[in-house]
């Protein structure tokens, strides 16, 4: 199988991540499966006859990103990365602690810009491959009481759309992959609780993977998966800022207050 491309996939112990290293198995490719718990890859490589190769990182740590773009390399090189790994964090800016918000942007933000620097420039030597970037439909949006992290997801939206531009002609291709509430453990590790199966239009990681892979092979350089989704990122994202604004204020009152999570 070491003709097989090789897909990176960060943040693949569970979830969206889990999802896309299972279904991009299931399209042919090697998975080289990127995330702290070793326990959860060893069990998402079982019966795959090692075509789903356990890489257990911290991408927070010193070293972690070049240890898994060496490992790439070492097996071929990446023909697809998805910088799917992240956590949220919910709860008043003043309020949360220092720490907590900068290591929330270190694997959000410099973790994906950091893997995709070291990978993505021996995809464009070779003239193929592509990147899809985890963003969020709240990148599109201010959001209250998710202050950093909604800035987090607003900025792998315009960092994934401005690379897409810089690599046409390359015969590389990126994504921005902007998922609705979406039901995994996410949810509880950012503190969201019960809100997210509670909003209208949620999505599975199955559909949202479904939903990503169909944009990516239609060439698309946005998507937001469900229809429900698409539809209020839509109407916001057309609505003058002051709106769109007030809106999410309404529905972010506060952790506290907050029933229903239009994005994750």
């Amino acid at each position: 199988m070491t003709d097989a491309p090789l897909a990176v996939v960060t943040g693949a112990s569970s979830g969206i991540g889990a999802e896309f290293a299972r279904v991009l198995l299931d399209r042919g490719y090697r998975v080289l499966a990127v995330a702290r718990r070793a326990d959860r890859l060893a069990a998402l490589a079982e019966g795959t006859d090692g075509r789903l190769i356990p890489e257990v990182q911290d991408l927070t740590a010193d070293g972690a990103i070049e240890r898994v773009a060496a490992r790439a390399e070492e097996l071929g090189g990446a023909d697809l990365l998805i910088c799917n790994a992240g956590r949220g964090l919910q709860g008043r800016f003043v309020e949360t602690a220092r720490s907590e918000t900068l290591e929330m942007l270190r694997l959000n933000v410099l973790a994906s810009v950091d893997l995709t620097s070291q990978v993505v420039p021996r995809m464009v030597e070779r003239g193929s491959g592509g990147v899809i970037v985890v963003a969020s439909s709240l990148g599109f949006f201010a959001t209250p009481n998710l202050a950093a992290y909604g800035a987090s997801k607003a900025f792998l939206l315009s960092f994934a759309e401005s690379l897409s531009t810089e690599l046409k002609g390359t015969g590389v291709q990126a994504m921005a992959l902007c998922p609705g509430p979406t039901i995994t453990e996410f949810s509880e590790v950012a503190g969201l609780g019960d809100a997210v199966e509670k909003t209208p239009g949620h999505t599975t990681a199955a559909e949202v993977v479904a939903g990503a892979l169909r944009a990516w092979d239609a060439g698309r350089v946005v998507t937001v998966p469900g229809t429900v989704t698409r539809l209020m990122t839509a109407a916001l994202d057309h609505a003058p800022r002051a709106i769109a604004r007030r809106v999410m204020e309404k529905v972010f009152r506060s952790p506290e207050e907050a029933t229903q999570i239009p994005a994750a």
